[in-house]
């Protein structure tokens, strides 16, 4: 959506997982298991921390754009396999005193951005991930393994909890100290409503016509963002715009968790289905503690 505004929006894409999974600090054990020359062909060997933060604060200095980041909760907040993952090209930014928070940034870095929360429910979100690992288009993504800890959901719940504390919340109505977090789900209803809705949260003027990309101009921009992760955004880069699922979609019972237990070992397999079970599980939990934030448009 907000490509589209790139005339007024300097727009970086998922910048730290360039740290986390391809840097001489990284986080992720991805690399383990990767052709031993991925890392040099990706040419972002030599991207620490420190190097992709100056990155997008000298962006900000250019007082014609804002500076728009999409990025993954895990990619700043250490995950669960790495707790105590703290890169040394950061370590000037902390004052002597200065207590640890969940990220791997100073608060003082984390008070210069607005943050946007977006959760979708697992039990969409892991399965349409899992494909990325399984033919055909694990030929492009050139991975074969989920990694259940690499999902973001608890790491995003850490984040806005001390983003928002609880006993800083505003109370409702007051929309000062309230987190802003988009339900997919709700996107997906009503894209319209929900991103006229951020835009006035976030103060970037909007338009319907943000919705729609069909213009080559935009989809060779969104491939130049997508690329280091090819595969992984197919659907979003055969796409041209947001459109709300049709009202037959919206209004259909739920399907249960035995039913959806069935369909994924079905398309899956009986192993697909039992690592999709596993990470839904694990992940459920702290999808609806966010989910109780979602912003109402």
């Amino acid at each position: 959506v907000f490509i589209t505004r790139r005339d007024t929006l300097n727009i970086f894409h998922e910048p730290f997982g360039d740290a986390f999974y391809f840097g001489p600090e990284r986080i992720s054990p991805s690399w383990t298991r990767w052709p031993a020359d991925k890392i040099s062909k990706s040419g972002m060997g030599h991207y620490t921390y420190n190097l992709v933060l100056q990155r997008i604060l000298d962006a900000a200095k250019d007082q014609s754009k804002r500076v728009f980041i999409k990025d993954i909760a895990e990619h700043i907040v250490p995950p669960i396999h790495s707790p105590n993952a703290a890169p040394s090209s950061l370590r000037h930014l902390f004052g002597p005193h200065e207590a640890r928070n969940p990220s791997l940034f100073p608060t003082s870095i984390l008070q210069k951005f607005q943050f946007v929360f977006l959760i979708r429910k697992p039990t969409s979100a892991i399965p349409s991930l899992y494909r990325c690992f399984i033919p055909p288009l694990n030929a492009i993504t050139d991975e074969y393994m989920l990694d259940p800890t690499e999902l973001g959901y608890r790491e995003m719940r850490l984040l806005l909890d001390y983003l928002y504390p609880p006993a800083s919340r505003s109370s409702e109505g007051d929309q000062v100290d309230t987190p802003i977090l988009i339900d997919a789900d709700d996107l997906l209803a009503d894209p319209d409503a929900v991103i006229s809705a951020l835009c006035e949260r976030i103060g970037v003027p909007y338009s319907p016509s943000m919705l729609s990309w069909p213009s080559p101009e935009d989809h060779a921009f969104a491939k130049s963002l997508f690329d280091k992760y090819a595969g992984y955004h197919e659907d979003a880069l055969n796409s041209t715009g947001l459109k709300p699922k049709p009202a037959a979609q919206r209004h259909e019972r739920p399907k249960s968790r035995d039913e959806l237990d069935k369909e994924w070992e079905q398309k899956y397999g009986a192993e697909g289905a039992k690592i999709i079970k596993d990470t839904v599980d694990m992940c459920q939990e702290d999808y609806d503690y966010l989910k109780q934030f979602r912003m109402q448009s």
